[in-house]
């Protein structure tokens, strides 16, 4: 069993796959601004133990099968963070002295690549996170020239051991991270036309719309297909992992392959069939075959049906959920920009009545040109654009009262 170094003591438990004791780990996991919930959801669910919110994630305990688990199967979470040292400092020689009594070859060995990255908050000894950076990769390489007589290299793109440093006034956590790799990066996107909307904001955006998977789905504008991926690997429980071949604890020397593809078999055999229809039109030749060379690479193209339609023609035979990103300004220019919002609020009031009708819009002018009242607005961000998801419902006649609007988190008024 390995030593870590964590801030309470450690505990364990049975693990039946190996027949003896698993340590319980600390964690971190990150997602994007305003998917919080579905990540929290997502640990509960999984049954994750003492489950505490920071800034854009969550801290948790758990074993290290739920860390296989999570970085297979998450859909909201982008890098899961392994704690493996927490202490005190005065100054950047006591810094130093901590990052090399750390025993490193616990996860690489000499010949291995690292890299490291850091933030810094409220320190009086660090002004920048450049630094912190470059201490710790001394003090990882000092404690393997000092054992081995060699020294890893450092490859920032690629690295065997990713190694994150949070400093907080005099404090420090040091984790490793699990995931490698942001686990927006699905493996199934070979082909990207104008502003590709990032995977786990995508399956974010579907999550926070409530889709219950009873009816067809449709994005009418769909660019390169994300949307419709996203929707179709929930539709079908297809893990958000499945297309990914590499994760960062694989290069660990801790790694369990065996233990891993036993947690992928079980996450693969809950696949299932979905009876609905999920459509993807856009009017943009060159987004049909991005989107296309994406579907197939997804192994879907049984489950999506793409349509050459301009988003304005769109007419539904029956009640649907749509979900669509469509342009603005500064993601993507269009002419006239105004007006087009105006076509898209009267499109939606006259073609799509009986339908739940979601958008991302990154700018508050075009959203509010649209001419009909959000009875949903949630706050996002699109890289680093402040968006707002919106939720419309146009209905003939008078207008029926919205169910689960309650059930919405984050709700802006």
């Amino acid at each position: 069993m390995q030593t870590f170094f964590v801030k309470k003591s450690r505990i364990t438990i049975s693990d039946s796959f190996h027949n003896m004791p698993t340590t319980i780990h600390h964690y971190t996991f990150k997602t994007l601004a305003g998917l919080e919930p579905l990540l929290e959801k997502e640990l509960n669910d999984a049954g994750c133990a003492n489950i505490e919110p920071v800034k854009r994630g969550f801290m948790f305990e758990a074993d290290e099968a739920m860390m296989y688990r999570l970085n297979y199967t998450s859909r909201f979470g982008i890098r899961l963070l392994v704690e493996v040292l927490r202490f005190s400092f005065t100054d950047k020689e006591e810094f130093l002295k901590n990052i090399r009594s750390f025993e490193w070859d616990t996860y690489v060995g000499a010949d291995k690549t690292i890299a490291v990255d850091s933030v810094v908050t409220s320190s009086p000894v660090f002004n920048n996170s450049h630094f912190v950076e470059l201490l710790t990769k001394d003090g990882v390489v000092d404690f393997f020239r000092n054992r081995y007589g060699l020294r890893p290299s450092v490859d920032k793109d690629n690295p065997d051991l990713l190694i994150n440093i949070y400093v907080n006034n005099d404090e420090c956590v040091v984790s490793v991270d699990s995931s490698g790799k942001s686990l927006h990066k699905r493996g199934y996107r070979v082909a990207a036309h104008v502003a590709p909307l990032n995977e786990v904001l995508a399956a974010g955006i579907i999550g926070l719309s409530g889709w219950k998977m009873d009816c067809d789905f449709i994005d009418p504008m769909c660019g390169s297909g994300t949307i419709l991926i996203e929707a179709a690997m929930m539709a079908n429980n297809i893990p958000a992992g499945y297309y990914r071949s590499d994760f960062g604890f694989m290069h660990w020397q801790t790694f369990k392959p065996a233990m891993f593809e036993r947690i992928k078999k079980e996450a693969d055999a809950q696949t299932k069939e979905f009876e609905f229809q999920i459509i993807g039109a856009d009017r943009a030749d060159e987004s049909l075959r991005a989107a296309s060379a994406n579907i197939r690479k997804a192994r879907l193209d049984r489950d999506i049906e793409l349509d050459r339609q301009n988003f304005f023609e769109i007419a539904p035979e029956n009640p649907s959920h749509i979900v669509f990103n469509p342009p603005y300004d500064a993601r993507m220019p269009i002419e006239n920009s105004i007006e087009y919002y105006k076509k898209i609020g009267d499109t939606i009031k006259n073609n799509l009545q009986g339908s739940k009708v979601w958008m991302i819009v990154g700018n508050e002018e075009l959203w509010k040109s649209i001419g009909l009242k959000a009875t949903i607005k949630i706050p996002l961000l699109n890289g680093m654009i402040e968006s707002r998801l919106l939720c419309f419902e146009a209905y003939q006649g008078s207008r029926r009262p919205v169910s689960g609007l309650n059930e919405k988190p984050d709700v802006e008024e």
